[in-house]
């Protein structure tokens, strides 16, 4: 990663702690979420909005979704693959029969993951009345 110093506003550096801090009331460790990692993640999504920006100040909203949903897919399928290698070795290690054992881990994982993310959408997200 690329070191920068950079000189933030007042008002800029305060929002930024202050969304540090809710994370971290939110049960976050300080190695999960800090300054630094909050202020890339903001600068990330403000240049995919910055890139989507049509001519003049126009923002094409379809181009960012579209963009935004590439993303988060292509994180869940690296966290997939990278769950169930982690199963394999676990297994592997404990000395386990990886054929057998291996399918009902990953499927207790990948289930122990969306209901994190259904925990986390409720968490951040209103519900729409039906």
């Amino acid at each position: 990663m690329a070191r920068r110093n950079i000189y933030f506003k007042e008002k800029t550096e305060r929002e930024v702690q202050e969304l540090v801090q809710i994370e971290i009331q939110n049960g976050a460790t300080h190695g999960d979420v800090n300054f630094s990692s909050v202020v890339n993640e903001l600068v990330g999504i403000g240049l995919m909005v910055k890139k989507h920006q049509g001519e003049g100040n126009k923002f094409d909203m379809e181009g960012f979704n579209r963009d935004l949903i590439r993303r988060v897919s292509g994180s869940r399928e690296g966290i997939s693959i990278m769950m169930a290698m982690l199963s394999e070795m676990y297994l592997r290690i404990r000395g386990e029969d990886v054929d057998n054992g291996l399918e009902e881990i990953i499927d207790r994982n990948l289930s122990s993951m969306s209901a994190a993310e259904d925990k986390a959408e409720s968490k951040h997200f209103l519900l729409e009345d039906n």
